[in-house]
């Protein structure tokens, strides 16, 4: 700048004047606002960017699950050892229906529903006026019967004198030996009459066939009952059997002989043991199942006929199968499945499974797994499909495997 010039002199118009310093001033100031607007705009850029980036990069960030070598099995084939459950009734091996063996009116009763008996023991007495009279009676048949035998046979005799000295004609003799063959055969069917009578009236007073209680009482004193007609019921509970029907699929692996355990309805908490005594050889026609008896002891009478059982049939099955440990498998709203090991990954399989060895805490695996898969057995919270995941290789395999690596090799 001049001297003595003020600031104005130095202003030239725009028309044909060359930039001055206002001009400049301006150029400046817009070139910063442009830098400020991009600084804003990359920043914008690079917080977008960021809050946008997807979830798997984040989780791509996280370490990897480590776990150990223990912590996994192998699904291995093994035959399986199982319950058979079936459920079957109560029924003594020795029961009797007391009945009537003539007609006649029933004079007392000596025994009541729950009542123990001995065999032979006298239980019911029917009136004998009747069967007394009718044994009266074939009694004095039989005494005419043998009178006139004797007669028949005094007449035989005489004849035969007769004929020896040639009085009498062969005939004649004849005549009087059948006359005594004749009442021979009416003294004999008197005789019996007679035992059938005296049968009879032993029959009135009734006695049991078999030891143990009454289970029921069908008459009472005064009604009249006719032959075979029912009186008592017996059953002897010193020794019971469960009848069950069996699957015929699983009839094949079971044998007589083979111990069994029962399970009563209303005495939980308590196990009988039975052994299978019989297997039946044909099927239900209704149900297609094979019926099984098993004998069970009643030694201190806490088990009744008629009461519901379960049995449990220990089984092993007739091939080996594919299998894994009880704590291996997850459960989950009816849903099972399994966490494997693979490629770095766990990655969650629904599988499928059949019966379980509770002897052996094993199941069977009908699909979703294979052998030779890593099957994570260990429990763990937070495990998700697809996380990474690593095994830890314990020390000492690595010291065995870096000292391996050194060890000279030989020729």
């Amino acid at each position: 700048m001049e001297p003595n010039k003020s600031p104005e002199a130095l202003y030239v118009p725009a028309e044909g004047r060359e930039p001055g310093l206002r001009p400049r001033r301006r150029w400046g100031l817009y070139a910063g606002i442009g830098v400020a607007v991009i600084a804003v705009a990359g920043t914008g850029v690079v917080l977008a960017s960021r809050s946008s980036a997807p979830k798997e990069d984040k989780q791509a960030t996280k370490p990897p699950l480590e776990f150990r070598m223990a912590d996994f099995v192998t699904p291995g084939q093994r035959k399986l050892r199982f319950d058979l459950s079936v459920p079957g009734t109560l029924q003594p091996v020795s029961q009797a229906i007391v009945r009537s063996k003539v007609s006649a009116s029933v004079e007392s009763v000596a025994v009541r529903e729950g009542d123990p008996v001995a065999p032979g023991q006298v239980l019911v007495l029917l009136d004998t006026a009747t069967l007394q009279a009718a044994r009266n009676e074939r009694a004095a048949a039989l005494a005419q019967a043998h009178a006139n035998l004797a007669q028949a046979e005094k007449t035989r005799e005489q004849n035969a004198q007769l004929l020896r000295r040639n009085f009498i004609a062969q005939s004649a003799y004849d005549s009087a030996d059948a006359s005594w063959q004749a009442q021979a055969a009416a003294e004999q069917m008197a005789r019996a009459q007679l035992e059938q009578a005296e049968i009879q009236l032993a029959d009135a007073r009734v006695r049991a066939p078999i030891g143990g209680r009454v289970a029921r009482r069908f008459v009472q004193p005064g009604e009249k009952v006719g032959p075979d007609g029912q009186l008592l019921s017996i059953v002897d509970l010193s020794r019971l059997e469960v009848q069950a029907q069996a699957p015929i699929a699983e009839v094949a692996r079971l044998q007589p002989g083979a111990p069994v355990d029962v399970e009563v309805e209303g005495l939980s908490g308590q196990r009988f043991r039975g052994v299978l005594e019989r297997i039946n050889p044909s099927a239900d026609p209704g149900s297609r199942s094979i019926n099984l008896y098993v004998a069970l002891a009643n030694d201190r009478q806490l088990l009744r006929a008629g009461m519901f059982a379960t049995l449990r049939l220990n089984l092993e099955s007739d091939r080996p199968m594919l299998t894994l440990p009880d704590e291996a498998v997850r459960e989950e709203a009816g849903q099972r499945w399994v966490w494997v090991y693979k490629d770095g990954r766990l990655a969650r399989r629904v599988v499928s499974t059949g019966r379980r060895d509770e002897q052996a805490h094993v199941i069977q695996m009908l699909g979703g797994v294979e052998a030779g898969d890593q099957v994570l057995a260990s429990r763990f919270d937070d495990l998700r499909d697809g996380a990474l995941a690593t095994i830890a290789t314990p020390k000492g395999t690595e010291a065995a495997a870096s000292a391996s690596a050194g060890a000279p090799k030989a020729n």
